[in-house]
């Protein structure tokens, strides 16, 4: 759920939202309207270079949400944590298995498999995937072309007219597609995992400190014009100290936490087959 600067403010101003009221134990916020404005104005940002830090906090504010909801709502646990870590743990050595391989994998998958793969994705996740664009080229002009002959257009005719592209699409680079699926669902759950560290007996205010900067690190490009450097000095350090201070988190240890969150930033990117700005 998206809220403006003002309706996020009159919550905090006034009733407690139910976002909010699971936050308490972690005290953290979006700033009030007039502490929000005073650090846009501070970090010096355009005004699309503010929405676009809105949006990162939000998002990161509504992650940290929906991992306290699951809390209130939950089975044990104990039992989750065991049974979270043990699929994390089976996504990770597959993952490894799928780079390690990397270079067997389209001969020793069923073609089955890898046609299903492709089947199952839409153009642009493949797209995605494979770093390039795999979109059926013409396409449009097929489409006008039905139209012309009074034929319905509807997306389950869509899918149907282009599951033998996407199914040829699997059985070509399944391989590819099924590691980078495997380190997309693998890379959540290992934050989530860090984010448990929130529940009792972990430090909260390290957790919740590390999830914001790791957020605001992916959105640097777009809110500071470059990506986040790995250092405790600079615009990106200054922008963070800034945002988490604004957010209710104490700015001891803010500097000293962004390049570790960086560098892990890194790593997930270039497993992903994320390119850096230049």
């Amino acid at each position: 759920m998206k809220w403006s600067n003002g309706e996020r403010g009159s919550r905090l101003s006034g009733g407690k939202s139910p976002k909010v009221a699971r936050r308490e134990d972690a005290r953290i916020a979006f700033p009030e309207l007039d502490v929000w404005k005073d650090m846009v104005r501070d970090c010096k940002l355009r005004v699309a270079q503010a929405k676009k830090l809105e949006i990162a906090v939000k998002e990161a504010l509504d992650d940290i949400d929906r991992y306290h909801g699951k809390l209130q709502s939950r089975p044990s646990r104990d039992v989750l944590v065991k049974h979270l870590k043990r699929f994390e743990k089976a996504l990770s050595h597959l993952q490894i298995e799928c780079r390690r391989s990397a270079k067997l994998m389209e001969f020793f998958l069923p073609f089955d498999t890898l046609g299903f793969i492709g089947e199952s994705l839409t153009f642009l996740a493949m797209s995605e995937a494979l770093g390039r664009d795999v979109f059926p080229k013409n396409y449009d002009f097929q489409i006008e072309f039905k139209q012309s002959q009074g034929k319905r257009i509807t997306l389950a005719s869509v899918e149907q007219d282009t599951r033998p592209m996407r199914e040829a699409l699997g059985l070509k680079h399944g391989h590819l597609i099924l590691t980078y699926l495997v380190e997309r669902i693998h890379g959540p759950l290992e934050r989530w995992i860090e984010l448990d560290r929130l529940n009792e007996g972990g430090r909260k205010a390290d957790a919740v400190r590390r999830h914001l900067i790791y957020r605001l690190a992916e959105a640097s490009p777009d809110i500071l014009g470059k990506d986040a450097a790995i250092s405790t000095t600079g615009k990106f350090v200054d922008l963070c100290s800034a945002v988490l201070v604004a957010c209710g988190l104490p700015e001891s240890g803010i500097a000293k936490a962004i390049p570790a969150v960086v560098k892990r930033l890194r790593a997930d990117q270039a497993k992903w087959g994320i390119g850096r700005t230049p």
